[in-house]
């Protein structure tokens, strides 16, 4: 079966042959393109190179201390003024606004003194030609602007401009591994030498008089809190001297402790006079219930004489016992005459024991003499109870009055105790200070003559020659690029306009048969417009 589309073997593989072809046939018909084409690259290059400053460039080396630098970290560790910040910190503020706003202001730099990046510059030269400024003179007269004190100045504006293109201008970079940096300046002129170490120069100087300001300022505030604390001091220096003074406090509780010694004996004696009280107390109730008990008169002497009666009735009864052993000798113990005998003889025994054995015949009374004897005794311990208890009730007031003093003593302590603290806390406070005053007061002294953490190690060479723009490259590059435009030019203009030549109609699917190749005859050519024959060779052979 055929196929719908025949395969075409030339298809599968670019043809350079053809192409070259095609590009050759495309040059030899737009040689004037190619040539204006490569013209206006160089017009449009030479154009750059007329208009566009030149860019210089030149660095500066900064060097910052290092972190491992431990001895002097030790050495000034107290002193602020040598203080540091990192390197990216300070990368940062060498080339932030108020550096470069100083150096444009010591320098007396303008716009045309600094960097531009290309679409700025474009942008400028564009509101200082005619046709910009004619574009915003009719703009503002279209639509005029609203009054306020906002809408900058054309001076402004300009030194805004300025520091912008000039910051685009100024970069720090840190060296890899190391604490050393490289600020670099472009420019279009050599000055960025001058510039460069004006920068380096401008923000050290800033860096010491920014410490230096600091020092001051923190000088003038711990001044302020220094006097502050000295007076706080000094009142509470006058506020103790008075509360010893009223308290009697020559020595730091002396008097006080005297006080309580003599406090303790007071309360040793009340506690004698309560325990002599006491045991005179217990002693009048013995001797007051012993007189109540003693008569107050005694028998002095008596006579004692023997009973007759129980004498008598002792006689009965034995000669009754003697009558009873009798009849014991007849008769039985239980017989009735022995009966009777035995009730006789106890009948005279319960009267003997009615009767007394002797009986007082005289007596003799006389004063008791224990009995005087304690009431003497009685009048001696309430003679001594009354003087006890004079004695406790004064020693008790003295006591209760002494006792007052001593509970206020705490109280004292207390107070003594946070006049103590208060008086440590403002001496450690107002000393802080005088310490912290003295390092402000240094590093205020040494801030402009204190070797910074950023030093300047090598400063900007002068530059020869401008980095940018490299002339001779740049044309080359303009001549390359326009001849390669061209040519791509003329390939596009000669594929759109489908120009017939003898490359295209020797393909096979060319629009027409080729019957035959006509060859050019370049002297008959001549002939024919009355020119004269070529001279050399090669032209006249030529097709």
């Amino acid at each position: 079966m055929s196929e719908a589309v025949p395969h075409r073997p030339e298809a599968d593989s670019f043809d350079f042959r053809r192409a070259g072809r095609i590009v050759g046939f495309a040059i030899a018909g737009h040689r004037r393109l190619i040539l204006t084409v490569t013209a206006l690259t160089l017009a449009l290059v030479g154009l750059y190179i007329l208009v566009w400053p030149p860019v210089y460039s030149a660095s500066v080396t900064l060097s910052a201390v290092s972190d491992d630098d431990r001895q002097r970290e030790n050495f000034y560790d107290d002193w602020a003024v040598f203080r540091r910040s990192a390197l990216k910190d300070e990368m940062i503020l060498a080339t932030s606004g108020p550096v470069l706003k100083q150096v444009i202001a010591d320098l007396n730099l303008g716009y045309r003194d600094v960097y531009h990046p290309p679409l700025r510059y474009l942008t400028w030269l564009w509101t200082q030609s005619w046709p910009g400024r004619a574009w915003r003179g009719t703009k503002d007269a279209l639509f005029p602007r609203a009054p306020s004190p906002y809408v900058a100045t054309p001076q402004q504006i300009e030194r805004a401009r300025t520091l912008d293109d000039f910051r685009t201008g100024v970069a720090m970079t840190q060296l890899p591994d190391s604490h050393i940096a490289l600020l670099s300046v472009r420019g279009p002129s050599p000055r960025v030498a001058e510039i460069a170490d004006a920068v380096a120069a401008t923000y050290i100087a800033q860096r010491r008089a920014r410490f230096a300001t600091e020092a001051r300022q923190a000088y003038a505030s711990l001044q302020i809190e220094a006097d502050r604390a000295r007076t706080d001091l000094r009142a509470l220096e006058a506020r103790m001297e008075r509360y010893y003074t009223r308290n009697d406090m020559l020595l730091m509780f002396e008097k006080d402790k005297v006080e309580i010694g003599q406090f303790l004996g007071q309360q040793g004696e009340l506690d004698a006079k309560r325990t002599a009280i006491a045991a005179a107390q217990s002693e009048l109730a013995a001797v007051t219930a012993q007189l109540a008990r003693e008569p107050r008169d005694i028998l002095a002497s008596r006579l004692v004489q023997d009973n007759p009666v129980a004498a008598q009735l002792k006689q009965e009864q034995a000669k009754l016992v003697a009558a009873r052993d009798a009849l014991l000798v007849r008769y039985r113990p239980d017989s009735p005459d022995v009966r009777d005998m035995d009730d006789q003889i106890a009948a005279i025994g319960r009267q003997l024991a009615a009767q007394p054995q002797r009986g007082v015949q005289q007596s003799s009374i006389a004063l008791n003499g224990g009995y005087d004897a304690l009431r003497a005794r009685r009048a001696s311990l309430e003679a001594q109870l009354a003087g006890d208890r004079a004695g406790l009730a004064t020693l008790s007031a003295e006591v209760g009055a002494r006792r007052a003093t001593i509970d206020r003593i705490p109280q004292k302590m207390k107070d003594s105790h946070d006049l103590g603290r208060s008086h440590d806390m403002l001496e450690k406070t107002y000393l802080a200070l005088q310490d912290k005053l003295m390092t402000a007061a240094v590093t205020a002294a040494t801030a402009q003559s204190a070797p910074s953490a950023i030093q300047l190690v090598e400063s900007a060479a002068l530059p020869d020659k401008p980095d940018a723009p490299q002339t001779k490259l740049l044309l080359i590059a303009a001549l390359i690029g326009g001849l390669c435009a061209g040519v791509v030019a003329s390939v596009l203009v000669d594929i759109l306009q489908n120009r017939a030549n003898r490359f295209r109609l020797t393909q096979p699917d060319a629009p027409f048969p080729l019957i035959a190749i006509v060859g050019q005859d370049r002297a008959y050519a001549l002939r024919l417009f009355d020119r004269a024959p070529p001279s050399s060779p090669q032209e006249r052979h030529r097709p």
